[in-house]
């Protein structure tokens, strides 16, 4: 199946290249709004967007994205035999909104705690609470994007949330409010995603599906979001473990900036490898295990030549592109850069393996594979010598290859044999 047979209901000039242009597009737009805040605000005051930022992605991705994976791959796969996916969509919105309950009663009592520890200031504590729970309905539109093969869609929400995004904050930030002026960027971009794209209407399915219970949905995602949170604690929590650790916000500031810099492919591939669950259930279900595996070495070795890239660009230009992108005064070693680079590749691969064992139905050993690199990257933190930043960069990068090397072990293991 061509890729751009996949986007098929959504106007067949899209092609895979338009989304490829979405995705490029987003992350560009991403890079630019934090490269404008780093270069206004400096090291000191950028440390409390600094920690918005990461806190919210974390907890964002740990909540919501086992529903766009469940959506993703139970509506492709009834779409795919022509079953109605109704029941799959009621039921993971069911489930989102007593999660999204939980964090608000969990979080609301807490929000004293999170502003003594983390952030230290009770705004952004109630910033990093309101928009959380604003990023639930567009990680459900995600999903609907995804199992309905409506890629180029999701890419424009992406788009729109991050264009958004980088305009409130310039328009803020010209007008004097300083770190208010991000801070309310990043809260309002969701909202901005949600309303500018809507699903694409879609035919309606020729037979009836069977009820999908929340426990079922909850038999996938569980281990989803498991693996979503053990990676995204050692790819995001960085600047967070720098803080916990009495690193000042200079160091917050400048760790969050190189792992920002290394990360760029990170942000174009990512919304695309995520959507690549969909794909590889069609290809498991109606074309069997020999063209799935050959998916799924291609894609491993297309993703293995792109963190070749990062690491090599980084340290040759690493330490160049950090000051021009977030100021000169951010420095910090090529060693740590290339570190960092080497996450960010070894990440990718990681999160496209598992794209794979989650279509096998082997989503438990993906998120212990993510589990063993997250428990080296702890004992690395404690062990390792030299500063924080060194430390917390060399501890996630070599927490990180454990994870990749565990998602190797597991698939080819996984192979030829059925889900428990």
């Amino acid at each position: 199946m061509r890729f751009a047979n996949v986007l098929k209901g959504q106007g067949a000039g899209a092609g895979s290249a338009a989304i490829a242009v979405c995705f490029a597009l987003s992350g560009a737009l991403t890079y630019a709004f934090q490269s404008v805040y780093f270069h206004a605000l400096g090291k000191q005051e950028s440390a409390p967007l600094v920690l918005l930022w990461t806190a919210t992605f974390l907890t964002v991705q740990v909540l919501w994205i086992g529903g766009t994976q469940t959506l993703g791959r139970y509506v492709a796969e009834r779409e795919a035999q022509g079953r109605d996916w109704g029941p799959v969509v009621s039921s993971v919105g069911r489930w989102q909104a007593g999660l999204l309950a939980a964090f608000l009663i969990v979080a609301l009592p807490a929000g004293p705690l999170l502003t003594k520890y983390v952030f230290e200031d009770a705004w952004i504590t109630a910033a990093f609470i309101v928009v959380v729970a604003l990023y639930a309905p567009e990680y459900f539109r995600r999903g609907i994007f995804n199992g309905h093969r409506q890629s180029f869609r999701l890419g424009g929400q992406i788009v729109a949330e991050a264009s958004g995004r980088l305009f409130i904050s310039v328009v803020l930030l010209f007008a004097g409010l300083g770190v208010v002026g991000p801070a309310l960027a990043i809260v309002l971009a969701p909202v901005i995603g949600v309303l500018a794209v809507r699903p694409a209407p879609v035919p309606p399915p020729k037979e009836a599906g069977e009820p999908f219970a929340t426990g079922e949905a909850l038999r996938f995602a569980g281990p989803v979001l498991l693996s979503v949170g053990f990676a995204q604690a050692m790819m995001n929590g960085g600047p967070i473990v720098v803080r916990l650790l009495g690193g000042t916000d200079a160091q917050v500031a400048v760790l969050a900036a190189a792992l920002v810099l290394t990360r760029m492919p990170q942000y174009v591939l990512s919304p695309a490898i995520g959507a690549l669950l969909p794909r590889a259930s069609r290809i498991l279900s109606t074309e069997g295990r020999e063209a799935f595996d050959r998916f799924v070495v291609r894609s491993a070795g297309m993703v293995g030549v792109v963190g070749v890239l990062m690491v090599g660009a980084t340290w040759v230009l690493g330490e160049w592109g950090l000051r021009l992108f977030a100021g000169r005064d951010f420095e910090t070693g090529r060693n740590v850069l290339v570190a960092l680079a080497s996450l960010a590749a070894l990440y990718l691969l990681s999160e496209m393996l598992n794209q794979a064992l989650f279509a096998l139905g082997r989503e438990r050993l993906a998120a212990l594979g993510w589990f063993a690199g997250l428990t080296t990257s702890a004992v690395c933190v404690v062990a390792l010598p030299g500063d924080v930043v060194g430390r917390v960069a060399y501890a996630v990068a070599l927490g990180a290859a454990v994870a990749a090397l565990s998602q190797v072990v597991f698939y080819l293991a996984a192979r030829g044999r059925p889900a428990a």
